[in-house]
């Protein structure tokens, strides 16, 4: 078995391209993935940055192949929906759009295999991947994508193992090191970014839209700013949770114009599928004194409408705009980055070995099953023949001597077996898999 990963991230793709790749129902993508032949396991990591797949496939070419035109088919389909329910479009208007996002598509899709697609994993888990180097939420982000994939049934032995590894390393890599040390994560980002935006940040009403984990992470960045906070979400009750935890005013989700008139800055961090501020409601939120408004959407996909920023008196940024301070914080992480790759080189080592046994386990597992009942059978027979007279401490002394025997003889085979596994010979694997099963036949 081997490991193929088709990604679109922050580093290629702009807001648009992600959102357009982003998908809806990861459950049910995850099984529709499951349903192809050529795949055998897979888990879809999909955050504000980046939509990332890892397939388990015999053959890599072909699952390739399959993943690419089953992710260019999903975006095409939600794509001719969302223009035919707009009343926009015409057959030949279509075609043409579709043509041309899918040359967009195939310029920022990344491809790996094997050994590279293992080590960009170990790579993500341990915040060298991310748009803010070191940032810890990826992690946490990895884990849930893998314990929704076994919810969904589309992971078996080998991507435990894998996704175990890439785990333990992402945790490892920041206790050895101080790649995550006073790193910022997207959410404090945006604060940088809001207050990059004003003279004076202090005393300026923040409404953070959405309470879930980047929520969070916005809130916590706000602890040592004298600011007004306001929260709002759709479930009333995190909105509660939330505002009593920093001290902050609950805005109904159904009454964020409220909030909008009352904000100076909004930050908008939801898993909506649909724009959630519309263009009439910052217009609404505008009316009286002539005020300005930043608006910072880190929602993928966006939680804000484009025409909002062409409302007088607001500033709407998105994801992208981030990017300017995440290079900064690589600039000080470059140190960090090498002795975090020293480790994931280690641990990278090791985890090829641990799973390309799994492949010849099996294998293994019965030529050892095998050759126990031959040497129990011969055992018991050498003890008929040896009468009752014989006493219990001679029994045990052949039965570990046979064992011994077993072990000596056998294991030099199976170590030749895995050795195999390690370097990729399926010829002698499947040589050895023959002559057992021949074997078996014949016993």
């Amino acid at each position: 078995m081997h490991t193929v990963n088709i990604r679109v991230t922050h580093k290629k793709a702009e807001v648009p391209i992600l959102e357009a790749l982003s998908f809806v129902d990861l459950p049910l993508t995850l099984k529709k993935l499951d349903s192809i032949p050529s795949i055998k396991e897979c888990v879809i990591i999909q955050t504000c940055n980046r939509v990332e797949i890892f397939a388990a496939a015999e053959d890599v070419d072909v699952a390739c192949h399959d993943i690419q035109d089953f992710v260019m088919g999903e975006s095409i389909s939600r794509f001719r929906e969302q223009l035919r329910s707009n009343g926009e479009i015409n057959n030949a208007d279509l075609l043409e759009k579709i043509i041309e996002n899918g040359k967009k598509f195939h310029d920022v899709i990344e491809v790996e295999i094997h050994s590279k697609a293992l080590h960009h994993l170990l790579r993500l888990t341990s915040g060298l991947e991310s748009m803010i180097v070191g940032e810890d939420q990826i992690l946490g982000q990895v884990r849930d994508a893998y314990h929704l994939a076994y919810g969904a049934n589309t992971v078996g032995p080998f991507f435990k193992n894998v996704f175990d590894k890439a785990i333990q390393v992402g945790k490892v890599s920041r206790t050895r090191t101080n790649i995550g040390r006073g790193a910022v994560s997207v959410g404090s980002a945006a604060i940088e970014l809001a207050k990059s935006l004003f003279e004076e940040i202090e005393g300026k009403t923040i409404l953070i839209v959405g309470s879930g984990d980047m929520g969070t992470q916005i809130v916590k960045s706000l602890e040592n700013l004298k600011v007004k906070k306001l929260v709002c979400n759709r479930t009333l009750k995190k909105s509660e949770d939330l505002a009593r935890e920093i001290d902050g005013e609950v805005i109904g989700f159904n009454n964020i114009g409220d909030g909008l008139k009352k904000a100076d800055i909004v930050i908008t961090a939801t898993s909506a599928p649909q724009n959630i501020i519309k263009k009439a409601a910052v217009n609404k939120g505008m009316d009286g004194p002539k005020k300005e408004l930043v608006i910072i959407d880190v929602s993928i996909p966006r939680n804000v409408e484009d025409d909002v920023e062409n409302i007088e008196g607001v500033r709407l940024f998105n994801i992208d705009s981030l990017k300017n301070i995440a290079d900064k914080n690589q600039h000080f992480r470059v140190m960090e980055a090498i002795k975090v790759e020293a480790i994931i080189e280690g641990e990278l080592s090791r985890l090829e070995k641990q799973i390309y046994h799994i492949d010849v386990e099996s294998i293994v597992k019965s030529i050892f099953g095998k050759s126990e009942e031959i040497r129990k059978k011969e055992v018991a027979r050498a003890s008929r023949m040896l009468g009752n007279g014989v006493k219990k401490r001679e029994l045990r002394i052949l039965d570990d001597l046979t064992k011994v025997i077993i072990s000596r003889t056998m294991s030099p085979f199976v170590e030749k077996i895995r050795e195999a596994a390690e370097t990729g010979d399926k010829d002698s694997i499947r040589s050895a898999e023959k002559w057992f099963l021949d074997y078996q036949k014949e016993t």
